[in-house]
């Protein structure tokens, strides 16, 4: 009999009726503050109400076939929502053991593999990663041997300084398409110098993955599998997409068209993780409940700490990366959380873990903005209106000592980052401030944080400098410190009016034209190649030449044009005819 086609929403019965209250205590300055120990089912209803209030409506807009959403506490699920079809509505409904592509959620899930790792003794988070593979040799322009200085948490943290993207090129059809995959990194040149600034990568996580699967002497779907899945009781849940192929209570991924996307990938490690809202739940009750499982820690207290703080973190940070998770503030409290996208899915994970509470949505169509900040300022609501917003941080300017304009340290940082239309540091009418593209112009005023430039402008808006990159000024951080005193929103010097002409190159005239940029043989979309002020740009970003054929972009990704198929950050480009 033919399904309707309504897209409809089929709930749970909430499974117990007694959660703890939360504890609010007064201390001796008068603040309010949440206490670990309580969770909220009023507040959790509140956030449930907010989000699947919103989220329906979305799913049928954006037409997407199949979802699965989970609010969840220290005990277990408060309310669970399925919808839809696993393909369409010729095709079986989903239902809670239906396993979705949680995409990059899977990070958080390796992560816990890696430390489950340091743990058992297999691994320790800071040892260079040349102990564990020494044959591994990695191009950079900045250190001779990165591999020496690259740890675990550098790759856990998105600080190794990796391109986003795998190699081209890579056979998904035959067996053992991980490990090739991993083979080319010696292909993949380096972004920034190891520990610089976080840039996310797929990249890293797949090769601290490979390390688990070195050390453990298994495929890293089995030690997954063993070492967190199975004590996790996540029993639908499974790295190895062979064996996923074969499941019939599986969601079908759909990318932004609609179309069906293959199940077969590289980036196992990164984002290869299917699992069922119900695995789902029990996954975010081990963190609400600090690395506890029935009863028995599964993770020590020391390595759960790590797990969810800030690496590399800043004086006071309160938004960053933590070991596989987004960490920042909301109101009184914090969340952790990340998305997840592409290959046909999007899913979305956030914790609140002094509240005890957390929230899972899985979907099976990419791309399609109700898996992300959207979601996630609709969950927030409830909290915000309960502890007022979250409080501005300190720009701890006092501490700081003023720099005169005339200071030859603010001359070198002058011109444009990023791309057009970017954001331009100059001077207008003799006054030194900030442009972003058509908007105002903001007065800037400068200081030195213990060697580190800082320019100030509005109410709660600060620009940070990292140190130099060989001749060019470093990396710009952008802050809103109403948000966090220390984010990961950056921009590199791309170029500046007072640049010295460069060497035009006639060989270079050779690869000027229009181009497609290619994903595993289709196009996504175009660039161009020109020569400005003599040198060669690529999509409005400066090109520096590092051998014949192979350029550098302006915030390190590589234009390799010396085969007859050139690439751009590992992803082929074409000439447009």
């Amino acid at each position: 009999m033919r399904r309707e086609q309504e897209f409809r929403g089929r709930s749970v019965a909430v499974r117990r009726l007694t959660v703890c209250c939360l504890l609010i205590s007064a201390v001796a300055s008068g603040e309010t503050s949440i206490q670990t120990e309580a969770a909220s089912t009023e507040l959790g209803q509140g956030i449930a109400e907010a989000l699947l209030g919103w989220l329906p409506p979305g799913l049928k807009e954006k037409s997407v076939p199949g979802a699965a959403v989970a609010v969840v506490d220290s005990q277990g699920p408060i309310r669970e929502e399925i919808y839809g079809y696993q393909e369409g509505s010729e095709s079986d409904p989903i239902t809670w053991d239906t396993i979705f592509l949680i995409r990059s959620i899977s990070k958080s899930v390796t992560a816990l593999g890696v430390l489950m790792a340091v743990q058992d003794g297999l691994v320790d988070l800071d040892t260079a990663i040349s102990e564990y593979l020494p044959e591994l040799r990695i191009p950079s322009r900045f250190d001779e041997r990165p591999e020496t200085i690259m740890t675990l948490r550098h790759l856990l943290s998105h600080r190794a300084g990796f391109t986003h993207d795998p190699p081209v090129g890579i056979d998904l059809v035959q067996p053992g398409y991980f490990e090739r995959y991993i083979e080319r990194v010696s292909e993949s040149w380096l972004r920034f110098p190891v520990g610089y600034r976080l840039h996310y990568s797929n990249y890293g996580y797949d090769l601290a993955g490979f390390i688990l699967q070195v050390r453990s002497g298994m495929p890293f779907a089995r030690y997954l599998q063993e070492k967190v899945l199975g004590p996790l009781g996540m029993a639908d849940s499974s790295f190895d997409l062979g064996k996923v192929e074969y499941e019939t209570d599986r969601a079908i991924g759909h990318g932004s068209g609609g179309n069906v996307v293959p199940i077969a990938f590289p980036e196992i490690a990164a984002a290869g993780l299917y699992s069922s809202i119900r695995d789902m739940s029990k996954y975010v009750q081990f963190h609400l409940n600090d690395g506890v499982v029935d009863g028995q820690r599964l993770l020590r207290e020391d390595l759960m700490e790590q797990y969810h703080s800030i690496q590399f973190a800043r004086p006071d940070q309160r938004t960053g990366y933590t070991l596989g998770l987004w960490r920042e503030p909301v109101g009184s409290t914090f969340c952790l959380y990340h998305e997840g996208g592409g290959r046909g899915f999007a899913s979305h994970m956030i914790l609140y873990p002094e509240l005890g509470l957390g929230v899972v949505t899985l979907t099976n169509k990419e791309y399609q903005d109700l898996t992300g900040f959207s979601g996630r300022a609709v969950m927030r609501g409830p909290i915000l209106n309960r502890y007022g917003p979250t409080p501005v941080a300190d720009s701890r300017s006092e501490d700081m000592q003023r720099i005169d304009l005339r200071d030859p340290r603010l001359q070198a940082i002058l011109g444009r980052y990023g791309d057009s239309p970017g954001v331009v540091i100059g001077f207008e009418s003799g006054v030194l401030g900030l442009r972003a593209g058509d908007s105002q112009f903001h007065p800037l005023s400068f200081y030195d944080d213990q060697g580190e430039l800082v320019g100030f402008y509005g109410s709660t808006m600060e620009v940070r400098f990292l140190s130099p990159l060989g001749s060019r000024p470093g990396s710009m951080m952008t802050i809103n410190r109403a948000v966090s005193n220390s984010n990961s929103h950056y921009l590199d010097f791309n170029d500046s009016p007072t640049d010295r002409a460069g060497p035009d190159k006639s060989e270079w005239r050779a690869y000027v034209g229009e181009y497609e940029v290619l994903w595993e043989d289709e196009p996504t979309s175009t660039a161009t190649i020109e020569v400005r002020n003599g040198y060669l740009y690529f999509r409005d970003g400066k090109c520096i030449e590092h051998e014949p054929g192979l350029f550098f972009l302006y915030d390190g990704e590589a234009l390799d044009l010396r085969s007859a198929r050139p690439t751009f950050a590992n992803q082929e480009i074409r000439r447009r005819p």
